[in-house]
């Protein structure tokens, strides 16, 4: 069964509870109990146009809820777009494998781009509305304490507030209505049409442009029709009329940030000034954002741009991801198709990357062959979390702050990167370390960065590498940490079996058994009788973690202290 069936036979919310992976408890608690002002967080950040947009972001617990029902809704949506053989997205906002690249490759090489924008998108969106929606909807069709308490869920001051992981979702759902108006509209007038949140952008090569859609008043004087106006609020929206805009082959055509006239690109003013910045930054450690090179308002949207409008390093961040996504392809090739090198793009945001992760951290950081090791240390410590105190501390509403740092290593960052994960993976950044380091000035490399590794046979190139950087002949003593250059430290795994990390658990733990199956450590297993390191971490450390005696860690850990000591005392 679906998680859309499952969705439409809940009847309470209990059942509702129980599919998002909550107790019915924890939901009434959240739902009922929490204060409604004590639910989030408001705040503004500025806009292009000197106005602000107002943030509101759900605190912890809420948020957690809102995520849990967001993945059920996508996943929703998404069986939704298959069951009725939808080819082509017409929302392009929010989606997974959707962007403002994805929205603009609709609209190049036109003759005519035509922009609108809808009037207070989000707020537009009340709880009466979200609720309705549910209901009336036949693809989902739910009762109506259901469709109320995921209402309840994402509505806030009667409106789907821009800063919670629902909105997003809900907002495409209920967009969905106006674009099949809009579409149907865009054939008879022989348009492209397409949607990101609530830029609406119609594009074609015809020699006059259908008045149905738009009508110029005088030259290059533009006002929406008058058919796309009454089709626009038969759906409960209407037109922001300050935001209309007309543009020729003949002049830059801009769709969402985007530049569409003969291939998707960025203005290179804009890319000017963001590699002005991470100079600028390299170099004295500060930057400052110029509103000519701010995110695109559909990238602030996506982003949720929850830093308060703040000046800060993810701001930057997401500038030059914008960037990157834009500008393909990410490396220079020769005249036989080998790749030769980055190209400044990626340079410049592989700079960064490195900046950001190894030269500016505010903790010490750990980095993990995989995420399973991740998972295990995080678990590790909230058991020993009163043996550990300077790794971890207990909040007050009974969750967790880690001291210390773990890498995610996220398939942006490996691919900017351009490495693997596993031993391949961290060989190859221990080998760009020392080069990319060199490239930053100021105050820097306050915390180490430690690199735990297995020692099995794929440590074997790592070892000659610290052998070959630090002139060491004789081998290497696996029981000692060894700095490798500036703040990089690399330590082995403390363990006397296969030198895999997993032999710090105990016999009964390895042995745990799922679903008839036993574990496997091996890349290949036979899925009919075994489970892999994922599963494993997943479902026997996380979920047992309260029972497992991690005390083999203590070695691990008994490590990294003495190199966070060793590190301080050598940067007094």
């Amino acid at each position: 069964m679906s998680r859309l069936e499952k969705l439409k036979k809940t009847t309470s919310l209990s059942e509702l509870a129980q599919l998002l992976g909550y107790k019915p408890r924890a939901v009434s608690y959240i739902l009922y109990k929490i204060p409604n002002d004590k639910k989030y967080a408001e705040f503004t950040i500025p806009k292009k146009n000197g106005e602000t947009r107002t943030i509101k972001a759900p605190t912890d617990k809420l948020k957690k809820l809102q995520r849990r029902l967001t993945d059920l809704l996508n996943d929703s949506f998404e069986e939704i777009g298959k069951k009725y053989g939808q080819r082509k997205s017409l929302s392009h906002g929010f989606r997974k494998g959707h962007s403002i690249v994805t929205n603009a490759k609709n609209h190049k090489n036109k003759r005519f781009v035509f922009n609108v924008d809808l009037r207070d998108f989000f707020p537009s969106l009340n709880f009466g509305r979200v609720r309705g929606f549910f209901i009336k909807n036949h693809h989902f069709s739910l009762t109506p304490k259901v469709a109320t308490v995921i209402a309840q869920i994402a509505c806030h001051d009667n409106e789907l507030p821009q800063g919670s992981p629902c909105s997003p979702i809900i907002s495409n759902l209920i967009g969905h209505l106006l674009d099949i108006r809009m579409v149907n509209l865009a054939k008879k007038s022989k348009c492209t049409y397409s949607r990101y949140a609530d830029d609406l952008t119609f594009s074609t090569n015809k020699k006059d442009f259908s008045e149905k859609i738009a009508i110029e008043i005088k030259e290059n004087n533009w006002i929406a029709g008058k058919t796309l106006i009454k089709e626009i609020e038969k759906v409960g929206f209407s037109i922001n009329t300050k935001k209309i805009s007309m543009q020729y082959k003949t002049a830059r055509q801009m769709t969402t940030g985007l530049i569409v006239n003969e291939k998707i690109n960025i203005r290179k003013e804009y890319y000017r000034k963001a590699r002005s910045m991470c100079h600028e930054l390299f170099k004295t450690g500060e930057f400052y954002i110029n509103k000519e090179v701010e995110l695109p308002e559909t990238e602030q949207k996506e982003s949720g741009a929850s830093d308060e409008g703040g000046v800060t390093l993810n701001q930057l961040e997401g500038i030059l991801s914008f960037i990157y996504q834009v500008k393909l392809p990410h490396y220079i090739y020769d005249d036989n198709g080998k790749r030769v090198k980055p190209t400044a793009i990626t340079d410049l945001y592989r700079k960064f990357l490195f900046y950001k992760h190894f030269f500016s951290i505010e903790k010490p950081l750990i980095i993990c062959e995989g995420k399973t090791d991740i998972i295990y240390l995080k678990c590790a410590l909230k058991k020993l979390k009163n043996e550990y105190g300077e790794f971890i501390q207990e909040k007050d509403d009974g969750g967790v702050d880690f001291k210390i740092g773990f890498l995610n290593m996220s398939k942006s960052l490996t691919d900017v990167f351009d490495i693997s994960t596993g031993t391949s993976g961290l060989l190859y950044l221990i080998n760009m370390y020392e080069k990319n380091m060199k490239e930053f000035e100021g105050e820097g490399k306050k915390y180490p960065v430690i690199i735990l590794v297995d020692n099995d046979d794929g440590a074997g190139r790592i070892k000659s590498r610290i052998k070959n950087q630090l002139k060491i002949k004789d081998e290497l003593n696996i029981n000692k940490p060894y700095k490798f250059i500036d703040n990089l430290y690399i330590m082995f795994a403390p363990t006397e079996k296969t030198g895999e990390i997993e032999d710090l658990f105990d016999a009964v733990t390895i042995d745990t058994e799922l679903n008839g199956k036993i574990f496997s450590r091996a890349k290949d297993i036979n899925k009919e009788t075994e489970y892999g390191k994922i599963v494993f971490a997943e479902k026997v450390i996380k979920v047992k973690q309260k029972e497992i005696n991690f005390d083999n860690f203590k070695s691990v850990f008994d490590k990294m202290k003495l190199i966070i000591k060793e590190y301080d005392r050598q940067n007094a």
